[in-house]
């Protein structure tokens, strides 16, 4: 398990994209970011050029706000705790 799988469950990442208005692209980029996944390293995982993923980010950061990936990881963080508490979350803790 990776730690952006073991942090939101799928259903919280979606939420998150939504209320941040990422496309599913930009979301994978975040979730990379999460992972602790280098330009390169994120490139392969998603099939993409190291410069499009560099690309991306330069576009996450903007849309954002944001000037580093740590940045970008305490937005992210501040996003998810304004978002509505479900009853239960679906995952094994």
């Amino acid at each position: 398990m990776t730690p952006g799988q073991a942090l939101f469950v799928p259903g919280e990442w979606r939420s998150l994209a939504n209320c941040l208005g990422l496309s599913p692209r930009e979301c994978g980029i975040v979730r990379a970011v999460f992972d602790g996944d280098s330009e390169r390293r994120t490139a392969e995982r998603l099939g993409l050029s190291p410069h499009t993923v560099h690309t991306y980010l330069w576009r996450i950061y903007r849309k954002l706000h944001v000037q580093s990936r740590e940045e970008l990881l305490v937005r992210v963080f501040a996003e998810f705790r304004s978002l509505p508490k479900r009853a239960a979350r679906h995952r094994a803790l």
